[in-house]
């Protein structure tokens, strides 16, 4: 789109060999409040989680070669959700982002009454991705409040690159579930897409703000049950597909309360 801001940002050096089970596709990173990029650009989205819980504890987090240091690293700006997106392999990135993805992320924006997200470009990115450009979302800090919230959301930002437009969002998402469409980064996604079917109902029945704390530090909190809280714990089972399979409810059974009220 023509309108869409042109953003002078500041560029985290990738000095990390990050492992990672995604080696393609979206491309990832928080910034800050300031247009700072707060970490490398990562494939694999359970690093946003691992990044908002090491924020939010003021905690140094290192899993699998990824690293994010409150004392050193920028911190993440709370009153938004604010990510870099790139895939320096789509030389068609710029008009799915911004025409593709924008209409499929507020569709379901509108159904959770939440603000809609806002794009810009960041001006002059490193030589690999400049191609394909590299976009800022300014979404709603409510993608943030617990890891399976940021885990849909970029969940939800892979679906929306092979959105059609004139769709209805749950079409798309609906196709992708159902293998008629592949998934942008590959077909682990239509199988995630699937697996995520349960928790991605319970949170539209409900609402977000109904099923997950109101305090944010609640959803990421440094103890469980005495016990010091693993990244590992938060990157692993916290996520979307964990909420789903009802794996989440030992350590945090707040989340699923609602189900027992069906009962």
């Amino acid at each position: 789109m023509d309108d869409i801001k042109q953003r002078d940002v500041v560029w985290h050096k990738k000095n990390k060999k990050i492992s990672q089970i995604p080696r393609e596709g979206l491309e990832f990173a928080f910034v800050s409040k300031d247009y700072k990029q707060i970490h490398q650009l990562v494939w694999c989205k359970d690093f946003m989680q691992d990044s908002i819980f090491g924020h939010l504890n003021q905690k140094k987090i290192s899993i699998y070669g990824f690293s994010y240091d409150p004392e050193i690293d920028p911190p993440l700006y709370m009153e938004k959700t604010r990510i870099f997106i790139t895939n320096f392999k789509d030389a068609n990135f710029g008009s799915k982002v911004t025409e593709n993805l924008r209409e499929f992320l507020h569709g379901i924006e509108g159904q959770l009454k939440m603000a809609k997200t806002t794009f810009e470009k960041c001006k002059s990115p490193p030589p690999r991705y400049r191609k394909a450009g590299v976009y800022i979302l300014n979404s709603s800090k409510r993608w943030m409040k617990s890891p399976p919230m940021i885990s849909l959301y970029t969940l939800l930002l892979r679906i929306g690159m092979v959105h059609e437009l004139g769709d209805p969002w749950h079409k798309t998402f609906k196709k992708v579930q159902k293998k008629e469409v592949d998934a942008y980064y590959s077909k682990t996604d239509n199988s995630f897409a699937e697996q995520a079917k349960n928790g991605l109902d319970f949170i539209l029945e409900h609402g977000d703000r109904k099923v997950f704390h109101r305090d944010i530090q609640m959803n990421y909190p440094e103890t469980v049950s005495g016990m010091v809280t693993s990244v590992f714990t938060i990157h692993d089972n916290c996520g979307l597909l964990g909420f789903s399979r009802g794996s989440t409810k030992l350590n945090f059974p707040h989340w699923h309360r609602l189900e027992k009220a069906k009962k």
